[in-house]
């Protein structure tokens, strides 16, 4: 985990949360941190630590195959989006029932993939003052993809803390 930890680090070392400008490595510890606490294995902590490198930075799932163990590599690999964000439409489409679909054949994953978004949607709930819109967009996004892990989810502790912080978010966009 503590290498895992430290690569986080080096690999977001020069970015910045989109919102908050604060660091980017705040987040994945955060996502690492609910999932040592949620008592996930080991390798899913380093995972969750792990989960943005290869979306965000310039290191590939190769990168990751010759530092750390295979099922650390297979759960980063599940949380990357396997489309690029400027893909076509009908590219997502087709895209993302298959990325979920895998993410829901790994209990791990699923759970990763909550404290991610969890952490998000806190996120937002801060952003709503100066991005109301970027905040409906994505509840409205989270509710729609989100939901279907979140209901296959074994782990209490994880289901908690995405309802808590899904609920925050839907309150706050409430107020207007």
């Amino acid at each position: 985990m503590m290498r895992a930890a430290a690569f986080a680090a080096e690999a977001h070392a020069k970015q910045k949360r989109k919102i908050g400008n604060i660091p980017y490595v705040n987040h994945v510890i955060r996502v690492g941190h609910g999932a040592a606490q949620a008592g996930l294995s080991t390798e899913a902590v380093a995972a969750a630590l792990l989960h943005d490198v290869v979306e965000d930075t310039r290191y590939t799932l190769e990168d990751l195959k010759r530092r750390f163990p295979d099922r650390v590599v297979e759960l980063v690999h599940l949380m990357t989006q396997w489309w690029p964000d400027d893909a076509p439409q009908e590219v997502k489409e087709r895209e993302k029932p298959k990325y979920y679909g895998a993410i829901l054949k790994d209990p791990e994953a699923i759970d990763i993939k909550l404290l991610d978004r969890a952490d998000n949607l806190r996120d937002m709930v801060r952003a709503i003052p100066s991005a109301r819109r970027w905040a409906e967009k994505y509840y409205a996004r989270t509710k729609e993809e989100i939901t279907p892990l979140y209901e296959a989810s074994r782990n209490e502790k994880i289901r908690n803390a995405y309802g808590e912080a899904f609920d925050a978010l839907r309150r706050a966009l409430d107020r207007r």
